[in-house]
């Protein structure tokens, strides 16, 4: 067991079937927050079947160890807990809300929802129904098609971020029950969970119960599915996916959408950025100066507050278990688009010359220094943060460590990271909306 005190102040224990239990007291309240998670999202989706983990995730209540739909639901409702499950890209989170006194039964359906859920075919394909109707909205949605197309150019086909975690149109057509269950069988195993109990609990109560509930659970034989290859010979050894080729040169892509009032551009660079890189927290801060800070740093600066071009403008670092990019985002009106695209690309050249002034770094230290802590104002949001940590391989006391590692940053080292990781040379840009294949408003 081990303990970290901090504003983390939570205790950890690995069980016997190598789940990660983490508790986080917090005695201000009556309410408990449960949250597992899984290394078992969309990157791990089978190949052909994109949205497996999407789909498995929306049907965890429809049915598990023996109960239908509606007995979860009512068993949920009558104790007021509320539940959510959802797939991201690395995981799959399933979390509750609830009061205190009712832990132990939350425990023991979290597990049963986790560990023998049975995907009930009518369900499935009212489900799979639902999603399909889903996709069909985000086709028409300019932001998620910029997204999608740009995540499909930088990482090729095979690679686990290349397609939508939803899926598509004929992925999730094709997922049937049997799929869902061998995905599940695959990837929803005790050794690739984090369960976290935060809330009005006593750590060492906490513990002893989550371990009656969760220690009987157990992988069955058989494969592990895709991407273990990196930690074969050693299981302790962190997660991690396959690096995607880096472009090699620069790359426009339009996605025309008939009928719409904005496009969206989506300017996306080198996926090389590392969660456990040491050069994250300065790449953290290059990016806050870039267009995190207050509404959007320089690139809201320059082209929403003084152009006037866009209704939103800012960036954001994408790294997971694979290595990711930075990503510029913008939506503006299609006959602003050219103007909106030359600006990003001065903002980057003078941001590569030229580096953070000593105000953009102070500021954008402190604020980043500031934010984790925010995240633990909440019993849920303190559950999510550590399970995510764990997940990534970051450790859960992450948090308690990070205000020492973004005070070490310098502004030589932001200067570097924007020079390794905005690469104008190398990069692709995407617009999604109403344009023609020269960039013109449509």
């Amino acid at each position: 067991m081990t303990r970290s005190a901090g504003v983390v102040a939570a205790q950890r224990e690995v069980l016997g079937n190598g789940l990660a239990a983490i508790v986080r007291p917090n005695r201000s309240t009556r309410s408990v927050a449960l949250h597992l998670a899984l290394r078992a999202g969309g990157a791990f989706d089978p190949p052909r079947r994109s949205g497996t983990a999407s789909l498995a995730a929306r049907l965890l209540d429809r049915g598990a160890a023996g109960l239908g739909a509606q007995a979860i639901a009512r068993d949920f409702e009558v104790r007021g807990i509320a539940f959510l499950a959802r797939a991201r890209l690395d995981s799959l989170d399933i979390t509750l809300r609830l009061l205190s006194r009712h832990l132990p039964f939350a425990l023991e359906r979290l597990r049963d929802l986790a560990a023998s859920p049975t995907f009930p075919e009518s369900e499935c394909d009212g489900e799979r129904a639902r999603v399909l109707n889903d996709i069909a909205e985000r086709e028409q949605d300019t932001a998620s098609r910029a997204e999608e197309a740009l995540s499909a150019a930088l990482f090729p086909e095979g690679h686990p971020y290349h397609a939508p975690a939803l899926g598509t149109r004929d992925t999730v057509a094709a997922i049937g029950r049997e799929d869902l269950q061998s995905f599940h069988a695959a990837r929803c195993r005790p050794g690739e969970a984090v369960l976290v109990v935060s809330g009005d609990v006593e750590a060492d109560v906490a513990l002893r119960l989550s371990e009656r509930v969760f220690g009987s659970w157990t992988s069955p034989a058989g494969p592990t599915g895709r991407h273990e290859a990196s930690r074969a010979s050693d299981p302790n050894t962190p997660l991690s996916l396959p690096d995607a080729p880096p472009p090699d040169a620069a790359r426009e892509i339009i996605v025309g959408i008939a009928g719409k009032t904005q496009t969206d551009i989506a300017l996306g660079f080198v996926p090389a950025i590392r969660r456990r890189g040491p050069d994250l927290q300065a790449t953290l801060v290059m990016n806050s100066v870039l267009g995190d800070f207050g509404m959007g740093g320089r690139l809201g600066g320059a082209i929403r507050e003084r152009a006037g071009l866009a209704y939103y403008a800012h960036s954001y670092v994408w790294a997971g278990l694979g290595a990711g990019p930075v990503v510029m985002r913008a939506g503006v009106a299609p006959q602003g688009v050219r103007k909106a695209i030359d600006l990003m690309r001065r903002t980057v050249s003078a941001f590569r010359s030229r580096g953070a002034r000593p105000s953009e770094l102070r500021d954008s230290k402190q604020a980043l220094a500031a934010a984790l802590p925010c995240r633990f104002e909440t019993n849920a949001g303190a559950a999510a943060l550590l399970a995510d940590c764990e997940i990534q391989g970051l450790g859960y006391d992450f948090p308690d460590r990070v205000p020492d590692l973004i005070a070490a940053v310098d502004r030589e080292a932001v200067l570097e990271a924007a020079r390794r990781y905005l690469t104008p040379d190398r990069c692709v840009l995407v617009m999604a909306g109403p344009v023609r294949e020269d960039g013109a408003s449509g």
